[in-house]
């Protein structure tokens, strides 16, 4: 747990009413590694260390037990009135395990961390496994070293690793240790894996190095992103204190090199600090912002867009996809239409909206995300040169009026060029060839204090 982790801890537990969570795994990485207690040097080149150590930057084993899940406690009453979907405090403790936390990598041994991965693997449930690597993925490893040691030498073998290999879907905020190099990619190449580090472009360390700081969001969305904005609307009440940001005072202990909360020590560190209360990171957003319920989610198919970008197929054995990165513009600027940056905005409001779910027991008082849905069918062909009429359904719990817009979404679509989109009216391109597709997103947000956005999509096939 650094600081970034609990960042995107922070957010990510107040989703858990939509998400659901069958396991939180302490896990290692090259970054952090707990030793094993007896006194055993570890080394490994070309890492932050110079010399063999007995433990790197390990901030406990009960961080979550003893910091968050508490915090989480006092304002669950309030948060289960916003939605009763949320697990309690009990439940979420409940989810805690260690995982193969000794040293970067280990895989050895079977942990309560991998256990559960490994069961989760083979029970019987049919739905995808997500398995969020915010870290290295060893107890992932292990996991499924396990099975495979189990079941190698029996008839079963080959429909066992079909079944996991269909089931565990592997979303990395980059490789962290070399387990996916060694040994998954090697030992289970069907499972799909997703390596997301691209989209620290958005939600990555925030330094200002050379005098600049990194782009965040599109211009009329880095509001969100400043000091001003955070602390006024994030860092806020039992649960929002514990999120981290630029020069906010915090340092997570054992880990001496969290120095960016401290104002004296912050400007020594390898990430140079922006202003106060300025974003510092959540760079594991990247591995579950594509499985919220936006509207635009398809979690199955990583080629589809929405707040977790994009990705593309870099190989099939193993099956490995990537996120799709940002391009530079002409100032070294991340272009935001090939990336996350264009959801900013929005993903920035919802978490702010949550915020405020922790704060207040009255339903009314909380801003809660409209229903949008495109009122027909998904997919409509249509001939070059037709206009398409579409129209939108919505409603919102808090009575309060939605506005929606129709745009392109150039880089879903198969057809190369501009389509002309006009309310509900969308104009098919002359010059478009038959079996191009169009994608079409409905966007709806309401006019709560802090606007809550949902999404549909429409595919138009030339025909």
């Amino acid at each position: 747990m650094e600081s970034d982790d609990i960042a995107s801890l922070v957010r990510y537990l107040l989703y858990t009413n939509e998400l659901d969570t069958r396991g939180i795994v302490y896990t290692s990485s090259k970054f952090h590694w707990a030793g094993d207690g007896q006194g055993t040097e570890f080394f490994l080149p070309n890492r932050e260390y110079k010399t063999p150590q007995t433990s790197w930057r390990w901030t406990g084993n009960t961080t979550i037990e003893d910091q968050l899940i508490p915090s989480y406690a006092k304002v669950y009453p309030n948060l289960r009135r916003h939605d009763p979907a949320y697990p309690s405090p009990g439940e979420l403790k409940s989810l805690v395990k260690l995982g193969n936390i000794d040293f970067e990598g280990e895989m050895t041994k079977d942990t309560a961390g991998s256990n559960l991965i490994r069961d989760l693997l083979l029970d019987n449930d049919r739905r995808p496994l997500y398995l969020q690597a915010w870290g290295g993925t060893s107890t992932i490893a292990r996991a499924l070293k396990s099975i495979e040691e189990r079941y190698r030498s029996s008839p079963r073998w080959a429909s066992v690793k079909a079944a996991v290999s269909g089931k565990a879907v592997i979303l990395a905020s980059g490789f962290q240790d070399e387990t996916y190099a060694n040994y998954i990619s090697q030992a289970w190449p069907a499972i799909r894996v997703d390596e997301l580090s691209a989209g620290y472009a958005t939600w990555g360390f925030n330094c200002n190095n050379n005098g600049q700081g990194n782009v965040r969001g599109l211009p009329a969305d880095r509001f969100y992103f400043t000091g001003a904005w955070i602390k006024r609307n994030i860092q806020i009440g039992p649960w929002g204190s514990l999120y981290r940001s630029w020069l906010d005072g915090q340092t997570t202990p054992g880990d001496p090199l969290d120095v960016f909360g401290d104002p004296v020590k912050a400007p020594g560190g390898w990430c140079k600090p922006m202003a106060e209360y300025d974003f510092l990171s959540e760079g594991d957003n990247v591995v579950f912002n594509q499985l919220l319920r936006t509207g635009l989610q398809k979690p199955a198919d990583p080629a589809t867009g929405g707040w977790g970008g994009r990705a593309y197929q870099v190989s099939e054995s193993p099956n490995l996809w990537r996120l799709i990165p940002a391009e530079k513009d002409a100032t070294g600027a991340d272009v935001a239409n090939l990336t996350t940056l264009r959801w900013a905005g929005a993903a920035q409001n919802d978490f702010a909206a949550r915020i405020q779910w922790t704060l207040t027991s009255r339903y009314s008082a909380g801003n809660h995300p409209p229903s949008v849905r495109v009122a027909g069918p998904g997919t409509v062909k249509a001939r070059p040169g037709a206009t398409v009429r579409l129209s939108a359904r919505t409603s919102d719990p808090d009575h309060a009026r939605v506005s929606t817009t129709w745009w392109q979404y150039p880089e879903e679509g198969a057809y190369p060029g501009t389509v002309t989109t006009s309310g509900g009216k969308v104009t098919v391109p002359v010059d478009a060839k038959p079996g191009q597709t169009i994608s079409v997103i409905l966007q709806g947000t309401d006019n709560g204090e802090h606007p809550l956005t949902r999404y549909d999509r429409v595919t138009i096939r030339v025909g």
